[in-house]
């Protein structure tokens, strides 16, 4: 079962977050809705997108709370929590950063928690349409064609694939701390990779759509960041975007081949964390490898 993140956090900014973290492939709790958004629950015969939306207004009641919860995540999220329901993954969050508020305020996020955990029990009780296929990397092991631009309005489209012996994809928004503070990292890993023909490409799931606010917000961040690789967005409507939408924890990492294909799983968290680079690392020079020998 999918949350979009992309309408709390960054709704806390944009984003229909799913605590459920951050790696779609990494996450089978986790997977983009369903194209049929108006099929109903059948315990209130609400749509997904109507229980979403009332996760998201709980959740930004009480935003600057929640946005202390959601930057001690990427310490805090376990595999356990991962494939949870969403409501007891929040739950954990708040326990590890308990510390961090007063008792009202703790009392504050359990009911939120609570409360969105019986949400996910309803949106798990969706009826949902067995021909139609899932976007989210989990199921599949390509990435979505799409048609956009990056941050400068130039078009961009899934050709780039093609033009790289490999491509790693960055997902992350403007108010997430572990996603900014990775941006140097990724910059200086996109400098390194272009000299064997790859490229660095973010997703900023803020700017989907054109959104001309985080857009701005964006360009400035990376600028005092120093990072210069492209960034780009698409229709969130589109496969691409619904891949995207179905991100549920920031920031996450995949390495694209040549043919588009997705070569091993989702990177969860940073890379400014060394096992984390590490790991990715070891997944870029397979793809450039295997690229070399064709």
């Amino acid at each position: 079962m999918k949350k979009n993140w992309i309408v709390t956090l960054a709704a806390c900014m944009v984003f229909s977050l799913s605590l459920s973290g951050c790696g779609t492939a990494m996450n089978s709790a986790s997977q983009t809705t369903s194209s049929e958004s108006s099929s109903k629950a059948e315990t209130s015969g609400k749509s997904e997108k109507d229980l979403l939306e009332e996760e998201n207004n709980i959740l930004e009641k009480n935003k600057d709370l929640w946005e202390k919860v959601f930057a001690s995540m990427d310490k805090n999220i376990t595999d356990d929590m991962l494939n949870s329901n969403y409501g007891d993954a929040l739950k954990a969050a708040i326990e590890n950063a308990k510390d961090q508020f007063s008792d009202t305020e703790y009392k504050m996020l359990i009911s939120d928690a609570e409360q969105i955990r019986k949400i996910e029990d309803e949106i798990a009780a969706l009826s949902t349409d067995s021909g139609n296929e899932s976007t989210n990397a989990a199921t599949g092991s390509s990435f979505p064609q799409f048609e956009g631009n990056d941050l400068d309005e130039n078009k961009v489209d899934s050709s780039i694939f093609a033009e790289n012996a490999v491509t790693v994809v960055n997902f992350w928004f403007n108010d997430c701390k572990p996603c900014v503070e990775e941006l140097s990292e990724m910059n200086a890993l996109n400098d390194r990779i272009k000299e064997q023909g790859g490229e660095v490409i973010g997703v900023n799931v803020g700017t989907l759509d054109g959104n001309e606010e985080d857009i701005a917000t964006a360009k400035q961040i990376l600028e005092t960041k120093g990072a210069k690789y492209r960034n780009i967005y698409f229709d969130s409507n589109s496969d691409a975007g619904k891949f995207a939408l179905g991100v549920t924890a920031f920031p996450t990492t995949y390495v694209i081949d040549r043919n588009g294909n997705i070569v091993g799983e989702a990177l969860l968290g940073g890379i400014d964390n060394d096992d984390n680079l590490n790991t990715l690392q070891n997944t870029i020079d397979e793809v450039l490898a295997k690229d070399a020998q064709k």
